[in-house]
């Protein structure tokens, strides 16, 4: 995910301060990707020092000195960019357990072991999501992005049992090589 641009379409309607922009985040995006409050502060230094937000105002009536922040017109030329770009296609989703199944065939360790760990773990993840979205109140943002995870989930789930019926040849094939 990109972390400036979400900051910045975060900001983009009214200013937020640091506390803010990070209590909207985690209330809208915050279940799959959650950021540290360090990662926020340093990503403002940057989009200011870029030009890409203006520091609107201080605010010290309640605790600590915080600066609430907006987009400028070039940050917002920048989200019409970024937004419109189509995210990058993978050819596979889990190149790292591509890459553990065939090692594990050429150092001859257990790779129906390895799928089968990593199975498990899908389906734990996919529990997790399914009582988020079936929880009561649940509110749509987070269903949406529950069911995401678990559509994405259930594809590796199908590439692991597929992959698993193909042990065989791929270590045929690995032979070859």
């Amino acid at each position: 995910m990109a972390v400036p641009e979400t900051l910045l379409a975060l900001m983009e309607r009214r200013p937020l301060h640091g506390y803010e922009l990070r209590r909207r985040y985690d209330a809208l995006l915050g279940l799959r990707r959650p950021l540290k409050s360090g990662q926020i502060y340093s990503t403002l230094q940057r989009l200011q020092r870029d030009g890409l937000v203006a520091a609107i105002g201080v605010d010290q009536s309640a605790g600590p000195e915080r600066t609430s922040f907006q987009a400028t017109h070039e940050g917002s030329s920048g989200l019409d960019q970024w937004f419109f770009e189509p995210e990058g296609v993978h050819s596979y989703l889990q190149p790292d357990l591509y890459a553990k199944v065939v090692l594990a065939i050429l150092t001859e360790r257990d790779a129906e072991r390895v799928l089968d760990v990593q199975r498990a773990a899908h389906r734990a993840v996919m529990r997790q999501m399914t009582t988020v979205k079936t929880a009561p109140g649940s509110d749509t943002l987070a269903v949406v992005a529950a069911d995401l995870a678990i559509l994405h989930l259930d594809a590796d789930l199908r590439w692991i049992d597929g992959t698993q019926r193909r042990l065989d040849n791929i270590r045929k094939a690995l032979e070859l090589s």
